[in-house]
């Protein structure tokens, strides 16, 4: 999305249009584990004021992610990388859901043509069909 302000043309990615709905729902603290696919992401989120909290692991930084969501009855945000950090990241989003916390799962993932193919990308998988069934609502997002 191309926005101009005048003499000034500004380009919107996906990253930003995130980062710009999570600011306008009050959330400002991330719980993740920083790295590639999601690191220039985690990086504007910084550049943006919004605090990032790293853990060791994806499962304990979902957990934080759903107890912050309890306790502030805010959706807590968890950011991981694809396919094993997300499926580390589903364990927490999956309990979140049963009890009711609001909570949301933000992973990296392939290419969408290239998870399509199915011939062996580098951490390919069909995230978005395995998290269905965990949860209340599942989008996969071009950024």
């Amino acid at each position: 999305m191309t926005t101009d302000t005048g003499s000034t043309t500004t380009t919107v990615d996906g990253f930003q249009l995130v980062i710009d709905a999570l600011k306008l729902n009050d959330i400002d603290t991330i719980f993740g584990l920083p790295g590639i696919p999601i690191t220039d992401l985690t990086r504007k989120m910084q550049a943006n004021g919004m605090r990032m909290i790293s853990f060791r692991h994806q499962q304990h930084a979902g957990n934080a992610a759903a107890a912050a969501g309890f306790i502030t009855q805010k959706p807590g945000i968890c950011l991981t990388v694809s396919a094993p950090g997300f499926l580390n990241g589903l364990t927490a989003l999956s309990n979140a859901t049963t009890n009711c916390f609001p909570m949301i799962l933000i992973s990296g993932s392939s290419e969408r043509e290239i998870v399509d193919l199915q011939q062996g990308d580098y951490e390919e998988m069909d995230q978005l069909a395995i998290a269905k069934p965990l949860c209340k609502a599942a989008f996969r997002t071009p950024c």
